[in-house]
């Protein structure tokens, strides 16, 4: 391996915080590396246009226009596409960030000579330096264990140096006309897996409370599961009203909502890694989600968990408590958190002012 030379970054997760974990060491990289190709799921396009120096090289991977729904000849024309400019890319070494084992099939047709990435089944098929990152310790360490070659000993820093336009700033602030003055916070009441969520009653009692403290709730989210939870946990609220903009958002437009707010709460998802990323105070719902692994980043970060701990045989896909570490976290103790940590804290200095 040549670490004077600029390498392939193979990027394209598709999971929003994998993305946001990984895309500081991207930065990092292309500061000694500005002519590194950095391949990247044309999800986050959009997303990564707002963070990497302008004169980035990027390519997307099209993962949306190769969907089995898709025609099959057009997916085929997608995928000869995006590996023409793919192996045109003409350098020696490859690091697979992701690890998966399609970016694995990806590394070995690349024609790179050094294919570095992750342990795992066959992985010598794929890659010519396999590396064991410690999963034990955050997927954040684990993405700069991928790229150490090619960065120095100081780790880059967790939040991202968001570029965003006007317009976002324009069409937040119409967004938010409503909110007469109030202190904006956004909450993810949704989550990638089921056995994260959080009981959609609890949102409903939590959202009161905030709502009782002077606060402005605005629902974020995607997809269509959001939009399902959102609806049903609005439909406790008695009335309060809340701002849902759920799938009415780009990725520019969350970022300047997010700078809007005075916090974050929601639980382990990408939505609360960007809003980490972002700089915002975070109250992340904890419950089967490693912490070790998955906290939310920054000084400004908080993670909550309930009173009660789940059995040491209970993982991400059964629990003999029925995921009690969830249900134990109530409403009025994250409220006890946030008070401690922002609300009383606002009291006490308008009290000195």
């Amino acid at each position: 391996m040549n670490p004077e030379k600029a390498p392939i970054l193979l990027f394209p997760t598709h999971f929003l915080g994998n993305f946001v974990l990984g895309l500081p060491w991207v930065l990092k990289v292309l500061e000694s590396h500005p002519d590194a190709l950095v391949v990247l799921d044309v999800r986050f396009g959009p997303l990564a246009a707002m963070v990497l120096p302008p004169q980035t090289r990027t390519l997307l991977f099209p993962r949306s226009e190769m969907a089995k729904d898709k025609p099959f000849f057009s997916r085929l024309s997608h995928y000869w596409r995006f590996m023409r400019a793919f192996r045109g890319a003409r350098t020696d070494t490859i690091l697979d960030l992701e690890g998966e084992r399609f970016t694995g099939v990806l590394a070995r047709l690349s024609g790179c000579s050094n294919r570095v990435g992750h342990t795992g089944k066959r992985a010598e098929l794929f890659y010519t330096d396999i590396r064991d990152p410690n999963y034990k310790n955050h997927r954040f360490k684990a993405f700069g264990e991928i790229v150490s070659e090619y960065v120095d000993e100081v780790a880059p820093s967790s939040s991202l140096p968001y570029r965003i336009g006007a317009s976002a700033g324009e069409t937040i602030e119409k967004l938010v006309t409503a909110a007469a003055g109030k202190n904006l916070v956004a909450v993810h009441p949704g989550a990638s897996v089921s056995y994260k969520l959080w009981p959609g009653e609890y949102f409903a009692e939590l959202v009161t409370l905030l709502h009782e403290a002077g606060l402005q709730v605005v629902w974020v989210g995607a997809g269509e599961n959001d939009a399902e939870i959102i609806d049903a946990v609005t439909a406790q609220l008695g009335g309060i009203e809340v701002f849902n903009f759920c799938n009415r958002l780009s990725f520019a437009e969350l970022a300047e909502l997010y700078r809007r707010c005075r916090f974050f709460v929601g639980g382990d998802s990408g939505p609360m890694h960007l809003a980490a990323s972002a700089g915002i105070p975070v109250f992340a719902l904890f419950g089967p989600s490693d912490e070790a692994i998955w906290a939310p980043l920054g000084e400004n970060s908080y993670m909550v968990r309930g009173s009660e701990a789940c059995g040491e045989d209970c993982d991400t896909f059964r629990c003999s408590f029925n995921y009690r570490c969830m249900a134990s976290l109530r409403p009025q103790s994250v409220m006890a958190v946030i008070n401690d940590k922002i609300l009383g804290h606002d009291t006490a200095q308008a009290v000195e002012d």
